[in-house]
Protein backbone atom coordinates (compact mmCIF):
# COMPACT_ATOMS: atom_id res chain seq x y z
CA UNK A 1 0.00 0.00 0.00
CA UNK A 2 1.00 3.27 -1.06
CA UNK A 3 1.52 6.69 1.23
CA UNK A 4 -1.97 8.73 -0.64
CA UNK A 5 -3.76 4.75 -0.82
CA UNK A 6 -3.10 4.69 2.97
CA UNK A 7 -4.04 8.57 3.33
CA UNK A 8 -6.94 8.50 1.23
CA UNK A 9 -8.40 5.54 2.70
CA UNK A 10 -8.09 7.01 6.09
CA UNK A 11 -9.50 10.31 5.49
CA UNK A 12 -12.64 8.23 3.83
CA UNK A 13 -12.97 6.34 7.00
CA UNK A 14 -13.04 9.49 9.31
CA UNK A 15 -15.61 11.05 7.33
CA UNK A 16 -17.91 12.42 9.87
CA UNK A 17 -15.27 13.73 12.39
CA UNK A 18 -14.31 17.50 12.74
CA UNK A 19 -12.27 18.74 9.92
CA UNK A 20 -9.49 19.62 11.79
CA UNK A 21 -8.88 16.57 14.06
CA UNK A 22 -9.34 15.07 10.50
CA UNK A 23 -6.28 16.86 9.18
CA UNK A 24 -4.73 16.52 12.18
CA UNK A 25 -4.51 13.00 12.34
CA UNK A 26 -3.57 12.74 8.03
CA UNK A 27 -0.74 15.06 9.04
CA UNK A 28 0.39 13.15 11.86
CA UNK A 29 0.62 9.69 9.74
CA UNK A 30 1.68 11.80 6.86
CA UNK A 31 4.88 12.59 9.11
CA UNK A 32 5.40 8.89 9.95
CA UNK A 33 5.55 8.30 5.83
CA UNK A 34 8.18 11.17 5.60
CA UNK A 35 10.32 10.19 8.65
CA UNK A 36 9.70 6.24 7.25
CA UNK A 37 10.81 7.28 3.81
CA UNK A 38 13.88 9.63 5.01
CA UNK A 39 14.92 6.87 6.85
CA UNK A 40 15.25 4.94 3.83
CA UNK A 41 12.07 2.40 3.99
CA UNK A 42 9.51 2.25 1.59
CA UNK A 43 6.41 3.07 1.76
CA UNK A 44 4.55 -0.37 1.86
CA UNK A 45 6.87 -1.00 4.72
CA UNK A 46 6.00 2.04 6.65
CA UNK A 47 2.14 1.30 5.85
CA UNK A 48 2.29 -2.25 6.91
CA UNK A 49 4.16 -1.26 10.22
CA UNK A 50 1.36 1.68 10.93
CA UNK A 51 -1.67 -0.72 9.92
CA UNK A 52 -4.79 -0.97 8.63
CA UNK A 53 -6.25 2.24 7.83
CA UNK A 54 -9.31 0.78 8.08
CA UNK A 55 -9.29 -0.52 11.95
CA UNK A 56 -7.09 2.54 13.03
CA UNK A 57 -9.99 5.16 11.83
CA UNK A 58 -12.08 2.71 13.72
CA UNK A 59 -10.09 3.13 16.60
CA UNK A 60 -9.55 7.19 16.05
CA UNK A 61 -13.67 8.01 15.49
CA UNK A 62 -14.32 6.09 18.58
CA UNK A 63 -11.53 7.76 20.65
CA UNK A 64 -12.84 11.39 19.40
CA UNK A 65 -16.36 10.44 20.29
CA UNK A 66 -15.53 9.36 23.76
CA UNK A 67 -13.06 12.64 24.06
CA UNK A 68 -16.21 14.99 23.13
CA UNK A 69 -18.63 13.07 25.49
CA UNK A 70 -16.17 13.40 28.37
CA UNK A 71 -15.68 17.29 27.68
CA UNK A 72 -19.38 17.89 26.73
CA UNK A 73 -22.24 15.58 27.58
CA UNK A 74 -24.28 15.85 25.52
CA UNK A 75 -26.96 13.64 23.49
CA UNK A 76 -24.99 13.88 20.31
CA UNK A 77 -22.09 14.01 21.79
CA UNK A 78 -23.22 10.63 23.32
CA UNK A 79 -24.93 9.09 20.53
CA UNK A 80 -21.49 9.47 18.80
CA UNK A 81 -19.30 7.92 21.57
CA UNK A 82 -21.40 5.06 21.57
CA UNK A 83 -21.39 4.55 17.81
CA UNK A 84 -17.65 4.82 17.87
CA UNK A 85 -17.50 2.47 20.70
CA UNK A 86 -19.81 -0.01 19.05
CA UNK A 87 -18.00 -0.08 15.72
CA UNK A 88 -14.49 -0.60 17.60
CA UNK A 89 -15.86 -3.19 19.24
CA UNK A 90 -16.96 -4.94 16.24
CA UNK A 91 -14.48 -7.56 16.37
CA UNK A 92 -15.65 -8.51 19.59
CA UNK A 93 -19.40 -8.18 18.82
CA UNK A 94 -20.31 -12.04 19.74
CA UNK A 95 -19.57 -11.85 23.01
CA UNK A 96 -20.64 -8.12 23.59
CA UNK A 97 -23.32 -7.73 22.25
CA UNK A 98 -25.99 -10.42 24.56
CA UNK A 99 -24.16 -7.56 27.54
CA UNK A 100 -25.12 -4.77 25.27
CA UNK A 101 -28.27 -5.55 24.42
CA UNK A 102 -29.79 -6.75 28.11
CA UNK A 103 -28.14 -3.34 29.32
CA UNK A 104 -30.56 -1.54 26.39
CA UNK A 105 -33.27 -3.59 27.39
CA UNK A 106 -32.94 -2.81 30.98
CA UNK A 107 -32.23 0.65 30.92
CA UNK A 108 -35.44 1.08 28.79
CA UNK A 109 -37.49 -0.80 30.98
CA UNK A 110 -36.12 1.68 33.72
CA UNK A 111 -36.71 4.24 32.11
CA UNK A 112 -40.23 3.47 31.18
CA UNK A 113 -40.77 2.79 34.92
CA UNK A 114 -39.77 6.17 35.82
CA UNK A 115 -41.74 8.19 33.67
CA UNK A 116 -44.76 5.90 34.25
CA UNK A 117 -43.64 6.93 38.32
CA UNK A 118 -43.36 10.08 37.79
CA UNK A 119 -47.25 10.71 35.63
CA UNK A 120 -48.56 8.55 37.98
CA UNK A 121 -47.47 10.73 40.86
CA UNK A 122 -48.65 14.00 38.73
CA UNK A 123 -52.20 12.20 38.43
CA UNK A 124 -52.69 11.37 41.99
CA UNK A 125 -51.28 15.03 42.81
CA UNK A 126 -53.65 16.80 40.06
CA UNK A 127 -56.54 14.30 42.44
CA UNK A 128 -57.66 13.35 38.96
CA UNK A 129 -58.93 9.74 40.28
CA UNK A 130 -62.22 10.84 41.65
CA UNK A 131 -63.50 14.89 43.30
CA UNK A 132 -63.18 13.84 46.99
CA UNK A 133 -60.55 16.20 48.03
CA UNK A 134 -62.15 16.31 51.67
CA UNK A 135 -59.85 15.01 54.90
CA UNK A 136 -57.33 12.36 55.50
CA UNK A 137 -58.20 10.74 51.80
CA UNK A 138 -56.99 13.51 49.92
CA UNK A 139 -54.30 14.09 51.82
CA UNK A 140 -53.24 11.02 51.75
CA UNK A 141 -53.72 10.47 48.15
CA UNK A 142 -51.55 13.92 47.59
CA UNK A 143 -48.63 12.87 49.59
CA UNK A 144 -49.09 9.55 47.73
CA UNK A 145 -48.85 11.14 44.06
CA UNK A 146 -45.55 13.69 45.89
CA UNK A 147 -43.69 10.36 46.55
CA UNK A 148 -44.79 8.49 43.23
CA UNK A 149 -42.92 12.07 41.62
CA UNK A 150 -40.11 11.99 44.04
CA UNK A 151 -39.23 8.20 43.48
CA UNK A 152 -39.73 8.63 39.12
CA UNK A 153 -37.28 12.01 39.21
CA UNK A 154 -34.63 9.97 41.87
CA UNK A 155 -35.27 6.79 39.59
CA UNK A 156 -34.52 8.76 36.54
CA UNK A 157 -31.77 10.61 38.17
CA UNK A 158 -30.14 7.34 39.21
CA UNK A 159 -30.51 6.02 35.62
CA UNK A 160 -28.67 9.03 34.06
CA UNK A 161 -26.03 8.46 36.49
CA UNK A 162 -25.84 4.66 35.62
CA UNK A 163 -25.82 5.50 31.52
CA UNK A 164 -22.96 8.05 32.39
CA UNK A 165 -20.82 5.14 34.02
CA UNK A 166 -21.49 2.25 31.36
CA UNK A 167 -20.67 5.20 28.78
CA UNK A 168 -17.20 5.71 30.71
CA UNK A 169 -16.44 1.96 31.14
CA UNK A 170 -17.40 1.24 27.60
CA UNK A 171 -14.79 3.79 26.70
CA UNK A 172 -12.20 2.66 29.11
CA UNK A 173 -12.76 -0.96 27.68
CA UNK A 174 -12.75 0.69 24.28
CA UNK A 175 -8.97 1.83 25.20
CA UNK A 176 -8.01 -0.82 27.27
CA UNK A 177 -8.82 -2.29 23.54
CA UNK A 178 -7.03 -0.12 21.94
CA UNK A 179 -4.05 -0.85 23.74
CA UNK A 180 -3.53 -4.33 23.55
CA UNK A 181 -4.21 -4.10 20.05
CA UNK A 182 -1.27 -1.77 19.73
CA UNK A 183 1.15 -3.88 21.48
CA UNK A 184 0.29 -6.88 19.65
CA UNK A 185 0.92 -4.75 16.61
CA UNK A 186 4.13 -4.03 17.69
CA UNK A 187 5.33 -7.32 19.84
CA UNK A 188 3.92 -8.99 16.35
CA UNK A 189 7.05 -7.94 13.87
CA UNK A 190 9.41 -7.86 17.00
CA UNK A 191 9.12 -11.78 16.82
CA UNK A 192 9.34 -12.16 13.27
Amino acid sequence: MTRSEFLDTLRRRLSGVPAEDVDDVIADYDAHFADGVAAGRSEAEIASALGDPIRLARELRAEAGFRRWETERTPANFRAALFGLIALLAVDFILLLPVLVSLCFAVLIAGIVALSLCLAGIVLIVNLFGSDLQGLHGLTRTMGGVSLLGFGIGGGALLLLLLDWLVRALGHFARLHYTLLNQADLAGPARA
